[in-house]
């Protein structure tokens, strides 16, 4: 099946606003102070963080005198997220597996540490700190950075293929 060119164009660059949104998030309290375009910015990556976090501040890093517009795990996963697609793209983003399954086994693995994270924290509300829900969503982060890198292009790879294939 032919992806569309908007489709193409999407899946290019769904990468870079992966990483345009982890530098957002860091640069959101200083926006907030600058002048009037920088402030409509960073109101909209607090926005953008209420649709995708509970944004509590307790739970939340503050940098600039100000709460991050996502919370400390959100934090470390779009960061360290942003992370895997500049990894993946400095090694050249190498053909990922045609089999999504030979991904589910590390990302399962990876998302252990946040997992574990949660369950303490249903039973002992106040044993893990911002940095440690931080840290550990930091492991699904670089691989989820990594498979959105990597796959965003799998696609138009596939369509590259399909002049070759025998019709039946």
């Amino acid at each position: 099946m032919e992806s569309t060119p908007t489709e193409r164009a999407l899946a290019r660059a769904l990468p870079g606003l992966a990483v345009a949104w982890a530098v957002l998030i860091l640069l959101a309290p200083w926006l907030a102070s600058g002048g009037h375009g920088a402030v409509l910015v960073s109101a909209a990556a607090y926005w953008l963080g209420a649709l995708v976090c509970h944004q509590r501040p307790e739970r939340s890093f503050h940098l600039a005198g100000a709460q991050l517009p996502v919370c400390a795990r959100c934090t470390g996963l779009y960061v360290s997220g942003a992370l895997g697609v500049i990894v993946a793209w400095w090694r050249g983003r190498p053909a990922p597996s045609a089999r999504a399954s030979s991904w589910r086994v590390p990302l399962v693995l990876a998302t252990l540490p946040t997992v574990v994270t949660l369950v303490v924290e249903w039973w002992w509300p106040a044993a893990t700190s911002k940095a440690v829900r931080a840290i550990a969503a930091v492991p699904a982060g670089v691989v989820a950075g990594l498979l959105l890198a990597e796959f965003s292009s799998f696609r138009s790879r596939l369509n590259a293929c399909e002049p070759t294939r025998r019709s039946d």
